[in-house]
């Protein structure tokens, strides 16, 4: 990783911020180092906290989730399009550790994987992006598989 990330050195990295939907609610933050001087290619770290529960907005009948916490290393492809727009595909591998009674997954405990995001960006200003991505989670841990879907939207900043 070091080796590749030296390639990039002559950019900056670039920072984003989102709420974040599924199995709870939380945010996400990641840093992505562009491979290349004007590439499409980053290498890509986001975590995860989801801190709150469902339960909070609609009671379902369920019991309260507990906190939700994940690590994506992978990929990110942004494709700056025409004007002010950039489509976006991640992909990697997750762990995340699903605590109390947990959404989505039958069992707490931890898990491991991989993920295909896609994600639909519009740019503003200096170097701001804002938009959505949904992507596709698949992991085995406590239960023998978990698969569900993830929600961000939020900002990009690439200085």
């Amino acid at each position: 990783m070091v080796v590749l990330s030296g390639g990039a050195a002559c950019r900056a990295p670039e920072l984003a911020l989102a709420p974040s939907f599924l199995p709870n609610f939380g945010l996400a933050a990641s840093v992505a180092v562009p491979l290349g001087e004007a590439g499409p290619w980053r290498l890509e770290a986001r975590f995860t906290d989801q801190f709150v529960d469902d339960k909070t907005f609609a009671d379902d009948g369920n019991p309260e989730a507990g906190n939700w916490t994940q690590l994506d290393l992978g990929f990110l492809y942004l494709a700056r399009g025409a004007g002010q727009r950039a489509w976006s595909v991640r992909f990697g591998l997750v762990g995340y550790e699903a605590r109390g009674e947990p959404n989505l997954v039958d069992e707490a405990g931890e898990y491991v994987g991989a993920y295909l995001g896609l994600g639909r960006f519009w740019f503003f200003g200096r170097g701001f992006a804002f938009g959505p991505e949904v992507t596709l989670v698949g992991a085995t841990g406590e239960d023998p598989f978990a698969l569900f879907p993830q929600l961000t939207w939020g900002f990009r900043w690439s200085p």
